[in-house]
């Protein structure tokens, strides 16, 4: 199974048809919906599909026939090491739980796979060294 993570970006006709629901049962993808954001005039969705390799690749021409354009994603959010205190702002704001403290060291921990992508991390750093790379 591979599973990756992809910025889908919704043109206005392809928010009229149904194409996560049809990714899914005709293709038989998972997809976790990360963050979205779609009106009646397009929008973008940052997912994660999750398949064998053979059904991602269909799942994802099928988005493209549709309208939707697709970027894949690595990484979402950096943390720049250098620039970060470790005064665990970005640990007490992540409704993800993707950063951490790690003991002894005292030193903020960034896991990737499990960042959603909603920012609140970027906009809480003190010193800036959290950047996102997309929305």
């Amino acid at each position: 199974m591979n599973e990756k993570k992809y910025l889908l970006q919704f043109e206005p006709k392809a928010v009229e048809v149904p194409l996560t629901s049809r990714v899914i049962s005709e293709f038989g993808l998972e997809v976790n919906i990360l963050r979205a954001e779609i009106t009646e005039s397009g929008g973008q969705m940052i997912v994660t599909l999750i398949g064998p390799p053979g059904a991602l690749g269909r799942g994802l021409r099928y988005l493209e026939d549709n309208n939707v354009r697709i970027s894949e994603l690595r990484p979402l959010v950096r943390k720049d090491d250098e620039l970060c205190t470790d005064c665990g702002m970005c640990v007490s704001i992540c409704p993800a739980k993707a950063y951490s403290i790690s003991a002894p060291e005292w030193k903020v921990v960034f896991a990737e796979d499990k960042c959603i992508a909603c920012g609140l991390c970027r906009d809480v750093c003190p010193p800036g060294a959290i950047f996102l790379s997309v929305i």
